[in-house]
């Protein structure tokens, strides 16, 4: 019997739920669509690990103007984060899959402050352009997911000799007071 290909991912909506999956594999606990302000986050995720929150804005779009512009809404969300943290928390606690009380103080180290990175999710076409590492030079503090076609996430960019960079996709989180 022949293994059956995966489907390509046709929607942003499609491609945020391979983010999704791809970070419960990590033993994440994530979440889709919470809203913040006049926008919504396309995945928000809890890292236990890192103690980090993960917001993750996802373009399917290889074009540079929208691979452009989704740096811009990611700069947005931060920005807009600092000002709503109180927001983010009671958005993200009705989304995320339910935490205990530990695990939310935890998260907030004890009602006191937030650690947040900030990840774009593009597709993998969009990732080897010229134009997109102009861009990651321009905005070092956010993250990359790199998504393939058939809905595989990759945390590594490719280097220009094809070998994979996993520190190149990392974002460096930021501490938000409550």
């Amino acid at each position: 019997m022949p293994s059956r290909r995966k489907q390509r991912i046709r929607s942003e909506s499609e491609m945020a739920n391979a983010v999704l999956q791809h970070l419960n594999k990590r033993k994440v606990i994530a979440g889709r669509e919470v809203k913040l302000g006049r926008g919504r986050l396309d995945v928000v995720a809890y890292d236990k690990r890192a103690k980090t929150f993960k917001i993750i804005e996802c373009k399917l779009s290889s074009r540079p103007t929208s691979v452009a512009k989704t740096f811009g809404q990611a700069v947005y969300y931060l920005t807009s984060l600092e000002k709503r943290v109180a927001e983010f928390l009671d958005a993200a606690s009705r989304k995320l899959p339910p935490m205990r009380y530990a695990r939310w103080q935890e998260a907030t180290n004890d009602g006191k402050k937030i650690t947040v990175a900030v990840y774009v999710a593009l597709t993998h076409k969009a990732c080897m352009q010229s134009e997109f590492r102009a861009l990651r030079k321009q905005y070092p503090q956010i993250g990359v997911i790199r998504v393939r076609p058939n809905g595989r996430c990759r945390n590594a960019l490719r280097r220009a000799d094809g070998t994979a960079d996993a520190k190149a996709a990392n974002a460096t989180p930021k501490t938000i007071r409550l």
